[in-house]
């Protein structure tokens, strides 16, 4: 019985609630800001496990747990310094790219891959090949920079931190948030609608069924008188007897018609 009055009064209302469903929609799409396309290329970096020593007489490490935290955190510190404008500067130089070290280094953005001792290095442009590019030239610079500030000795010579993939050229252009703004639009223009409809169906007080007059009086509906549109039924016994003006009257009980 609810379900066929919520059904009802949606059939009233389909209007207006289209109406607000489709100004939400054109409010999301033109306050979405049409960018042009960009692509992002990602390049993957490898942090040797002894770049932490686990000899026991070290005092870095004493236990495994400790280790895969000291990892952790070591790569955390490298996704934080892989935003430098100084590795960007140099990875620039390396290319023949005309970019700001500054506009470079927020397009970049490093990630550690969970459960590894990896981290991507991802650059976002507006040209495919020069994302590619520039990924993997802060990955070769952000590695000289390391070598740098921890060089190797002749009894270790592992690195401690190597490329393990180089980019390549992405195909596909990145989503755009458009369709992610319209669908949250849409979503927004149903609950406003509805919230509408709800309003306008509490403060109308008219009474369309016997259903609500038994919702709204609390009483039994002993009977309905059926609609009869604009004209009332005209039967053989309601047809009233007229005479013609212009002729006598006939005898009784005759009709003139």
């Amino acid at each position: 019985m609810e379900l066929r009055r919520y059904l009802s009064i949606v059939r009233r209302r389909l209007l207006l609630i289209f109406a607000i469903i489709a100004a939400a929609l054109v409010a999301g799409w033109y306050a979405t800001p049409q960018t042009i396309k960009t692509y992002t290329a990602t390049s993957r970096l490898y942090v040797g496990s002894r770049s932490i020593s686990i000899d026991p007489q070290s005092g870095q490490v004493r236990s495994s747990g400790d280790q895969v935290t000291g990892l952790d955190r070591l790569i955390h510190t490298f996704t934080v310094m892989m935003q430098n404008p100084q590795i960007a500067s140099r990875a620039i130089d390396s290319t023949n790219l005309h970019r700001l070290p500054a506009v470079v280094a927020a397009s970049t953005d490093a990630k550690q891959v969970p459960k590894t001792n990896m981290f991507d290095v991802s650059v976002t442009d507006r040209d495919a090949r020069a994302a590619r590019t520039l990924a993997n030239a802060m990955s070769a610079a952000f590695i000289q920079q390391i070598q740098a500030f921890e060089p190797r000795n002749s009894e270790n010579t592992e690195q401690v931190v190597s490329m393990y993939q180089r980019a390549v050229t992405p195909s596909v252009p990145n989503p755009s948030s458009g369709t992610r703004n319209v669908a949250l639009a849409g979503l927004l223009g149903v609950l406003i609608a509805a919230s509408v409809v709800a309003l306008l169906e509490h403060l109308d007080i008219s009474l369309r069924s016997s259903e609500d007059v038994e919702r709204h009086l609390e009483l039994p509906v002993l009977g309905v008188v059926p609609s009869l549109g604009d004209t009332m039924p005209v039967t053989p016994a309601s047809r009233v007897r007229t005479m013609q003006p212009s002729q006598p009257r006939g005898r009784r009980g005759s009709r003139v018609g």
